[in-house]
């Protein structure tokens, strides 16, 4: 009877912290959610289509896909910057956090079309077999994710950089809870795909 009302408080407990989320936060944690379940089948997808008793990946793992790795790390340190930047009202300091993390995510980008073209001199090509296409579909998957939210970063830098210009501007931009709510959400979606990638590394790389 106790341990179903602690069950009962535990739900009630989880519903209001829910509730008391905001909305664009709530979106975030849910398209998460399915974007994990995207890069779940499409591993089981590459894990299923691997043929049998052929040394398909028999190969040396891209280099260039190690440097990615170490990249998305450094990047994930840069990004945990900006926010006690911005809770210390430190603009310049969240400038050059978010310059820093949007440079990391050109670097690892880039990276990973060396990548490719590392797996195009060991004749895996997207249009051969399925394998070789699925490492491409998980890997270009996660670098649109990078994309996306590059663009969601760029934004973020230009508006700070203007509001930094500006006393009045500068003053409402520090105070604003949604303001540290965008902060959050990029911080939250960018360890979201560090993590990704980490575990796609590491399965990519005991898989050759």
């Amino acid at each position: 009877m106790k341990s179903e009302k602690n069950k009962l408080d535990l739900k009630k407990e989880a519903f209001k912290r829910i509730e008391e989320m905001h909305p664009h936060m709530v979106l975030l944690y849910v398209s998460m959610i399915g974007s994990g379940v995207i890069f779940l089948f499409t591993i089981v997808a590459f894990t299923v289509s691997r043929p049998e008793n052929i040394d398909f990946l028999k190969i040396d793992f891209p280099k260039s896909f190690v440097v990615s790795s170490l990249v998305m790390v450094v990047s994930s340190f840069s990004v945990s910057k900006i926010l006690p930047a911005y809770d210390k009202d430190d603009l310049e300091e969240v400038k050059k956090w978010l310059g820093l993390t949007l440079l990391l995510g050109a670097v690892f980008s880039a990276a990973q079309i060396t990548g490719w073209r590392e797996l195009q001199s060991n004749n895996i090509l997207f249009s051969g077999n399925r394998t070789g296409a699925y490492l491409y579909v998980i890997s270009g998957l996660h670098v649109i994710h990078i994309l996306g939210i590059m663009i969601y970063l760029a934004v973020l830098l230009m508006e700070c950089h203007k509001t930094s210009k500006d006393v009045v501007k500068h003053l409402l931009y520090a105070t604003s809870p949604y303001q540290r709510i965008k902060f959050k959400i990029l911080t939250d979606f960018w360890h979201f795909t560090d993590v990704a990638w980490i575990v796609l590394f590491f399965y990519f790389l005991f898989s050759f």
